[in-house]
């Protein structure tokens, strides 16, 4: 198995090196664009593209190597989202994390994700054969190639024009960074809020992402801000919009989402961790898989000074939205990652009780390892669809995961500078799961949004409604 390992590192030792590289830049992009807009998209395509142009340019290359090299670089993404999504958090509270403890979260989650994910591939890729939307799309790209690098001209100019924007608003002070009611002095800005950052970051997301989710968020701040808070106000059970949202609208919301995830686990998860049972148990080298897991329980404990039924629970909690996170990416091309990881914080909250640094970290295993999953399941996909050896893409994912852990930490704390929760940096799923944790007994809108949330998804799943 060793030899087996250095032969291919030796062998792919050109996209593993660039994939990795890449997977800074792809970390570093998605780091920012996360805390900006509260989502992050699939970077399957975009790392494709500029992997199929610099391996052009170097000359002697198959679309096998490509694809190395970009299932290398993605990975940066799905980690930067598990931590931006997961660990502000922590400074939202007045607390900190160190840039080892940040290493340490992201090598456990990460490698957890692509082993479980292995294990998943010949399932959900080649026996049941999901879409994978991003991973087939990827593989469209490679097998077409790039002929006279229109693409490729495509995505670099469009490099210099965000970097152009930037520069005019931030450097130059050409325009302002975002606007609102307050900023436009209007006198029904005391009951409503309405505004937007001025960024191309909000636009290029929200084309990425999608109608189908984008007009979701939209709805829900809608009714929040235009409907439940100036009701609020008016009825005079709030002072403020601040006071409406922290008591009511966020609680609520952040019931919603947990609703709807846990009943989305309870439809789909309890039959489909039966059938993923038998391929674990009647895998080859379970042993093997066994005594990593064991490795992984022993290194929270000893790196992180965690309670072990913690690290147990970080482990089978990442175990376990690994399989659900791959699946769900393989159906609907989402990976609901930041929904997990509020289950497994909120169950441990207040089935355990366990302190508020614990709590988090134990969301940052499982919120990574669901990601890394998701993504590592789409390379697959692009992999099985171009004939590229999984072993091939399975080292590069590590690879793109070790480069990646190394710079999260450094740049979290950058960010924590500017402040976590802003008008600069909002953090909505790290606020999210500090509202969790802030709460001291169970909260009743939590709750009240939680059926809701569960009911709603009961019934849209009944009635097909999606």
């Amino acid at each position: 198995m060793l030899s087996d390992l250095f032969e291919i590192i030796k062998k792919d030792l050109r996209p593993l090196a660039l994939g990795a590289l890449l997977s800074i830049l792809v970390a570093l992009y998605s780091s920012y664009a996360g805390l900006k807009i509260g989502g992050v998209y699939w970077p399957i395509v975009t790392t494709s593209l500029v992997s199929l142009a610099v391996l052009k340019l170097l000359g002697n290359t198959d679309k096998h190597e490509i694809n190395v090299m970009q299932t290398a670089a993605s990975a940066g993404g799905l980690l930067a989202a598990g931590v931006i999504f997961t660990l502000p958090a922590l400074f939202m509270l007045g607390l900190q994390v160190s840039i080892f403890e940040v290493f340490i979260v992201c090598i456990a989650g990460g490698f957890l994700g692509i082993a479980f994910s292995y294990i998943l591939r010949k399932k959900l890729v080649e026996e049941e054969k999901l879409p994978f939307a991003d991973g087939t799309a990827a593989a469209s790209v490679l097998s077409a190639g790039d002929e006279g690098g229109e693409k490729a001209k495509q995505l670099f100019g469009a490099f210099g024009i965000g970097a152009l924007f930037a520069l005019a608003r931030d450097y130059f002070a050409l325009f302002p960074s975002y606007f609102n009611l307050e900023t436009l002095k209007l006198s029904f800005a005391k009951f409503f809020s309405f505004g937007s950052s001025i960024s191309l970051i909000s636009l290029a997301g929200g084309f990425l992402i999608g109608l189908r989710f984008t007009s979701a968020w939209f709805a829900g701040a809608l009714v929040s801000y235009f409907a439940l808070v100036p009701y609020l106000i008016f009825a005079g059970v709030s002072i403020d919009k601040g006071a409406a949202l922290a008591a009511f609208a966020k609680p609520l919301g952040v019931g919603i989402v947990i609703g709807s995830g846990i009943a989305y686990f309870a439809i789909l998860g309890i039959s489909y961790f039966k059938s993923m049972k038998e391929t674990v148990l009647g895998m080859k080298g379970g042993k093997l898989l066994f005594f990593f897991v064991f490795a992984i329980i022993l290194l929270l404990i000893f790196t992180l000074n965690i309670n072990p039924l913690l690290s147990v629970l970080a482990v089978l909690g990442a175990i376990l939205m690994a399989m659900l996170g791959g699946r769900i990416t393989g159906e609907m091309n989402v990976d609901p990652m930041e929904i997990f990881a509020m289950i497994a914080l909120l169950a441990a909250k207040f089935l355990f009780g366990f302190g508020a640094v614990h709590l988090v970290l134990l969301a940052a295993v499982v919120c990574i390892s669901a990601g890394i999953s998701g993504d590592i399941l789409q390379d697959f996909k692009t992999g099985n669809l171009l004939g590229t050896p999984p072993k091939r893409q399975f080292v590069a994912e590590a690879a793109g995961i070790l480069s990646a852990s190394l710079i999260l930490g450094f740049l979290l704390l950058s960010f924590a500078k500017t402040g976590f929760g802003t008008m600069e940096l909002p953090s909505p799923q790290a606020a999210a799961l500090k509202e969790i944790i802030s709460a001291g007994a169970f909260p009743q809108m939590l709750l009240f949004g939680a059926l809701l949330g569960f009911a709603f998804t009961l019934i849209g799943s009944r009635f097909s409604l999606g």
